[in-house]
């Protein structure tokens, strides 16, 4: 008996370092991710700023508060913009997803049947990456810096089967997590069709 209830712990001791070594590899690729954005985004900054024209003394000083700028009407029939995707996700030569993205909002169609149980979708890319987002923008949204209701916010569809069919993320305010979330989906799928032997 002793020695089924240590093989039982073995197991579940060699599963979680398993899982443990996925989510540092993941981990790893979102800080690649981040840290590649963060070197292209301050070389955007030191260009833009040379190419800034100089202020005025007045423009200089103090900075006076913002104007009122009002929103333009959006324009109608929304639902065509999002007909074309603006970027595809392939593995090898194989396409395994397409992403529309239409003003703050992005779409990632799966074009390949996965589980949203298989890891690391889940503990990484839902829970991890855009979990993580969404807590931030909370904490920005109670401290007054982000308006209300405007934290990012996500949902995964699936079909009968329980494959996944497509993920809705809203309320990206931002380019850089843009970039985050299309390199961190790209390998999560990578490495769930690894699971799933496909």
């Amino acid at each position: 008996m002793e020695n089924s209830d240590q093989e039982k712990a073995l197991s579940w001791i060699r599963k979680r370092i398993e899982e443990l070594d996925e989510e540092i590899e993941a981990l790893k690729v979102l800080v690649n991710a981040m840290e590649s954005h963060k070197a292209s985004a301050g070389a955007e900054e030191t260009h833009a700023e040379a190419e800034a024209p100089k202020q005025s003394p007045v423009e200089a000083g103090e900075k006076a508060p913002p104007r009122e700028v009002k929103p333009e009407p959006a324009p109608p029939a929304k639902e065509e913009v999002n007909e074309v995707p603006t970027a595809q996700i392939s593995i090898g030569d194989r396409k395994v997803a397409a992403i529309f993205q239409h003003d703050n909002e992005m779409k990632i169609d799966l074009l390949v049947a996965l589980k949203p149980d298989t890891p690391p979708f889940k503990s990484f890319f839902l829970d991890k990456v855009l979990g993580d987002y969404e807590k931030r923008d909370k904490q920005k949204e109670q401290e007054g810096q982000l308006p209300a209701g405007s934290a990012l916010a996500y949902e995964v569809l699936t079909d009968s089967d329980n494959n996944i069919t497509q993920i809705k993320i809203k309320n990206i305010n931002d380019q850089r997590r843009t970039r985050e979330i299309i390199s961190t989906i790209r390998w999560t799928i990578a490495r769930m069709m690894e699971k799933e032997g496909r």
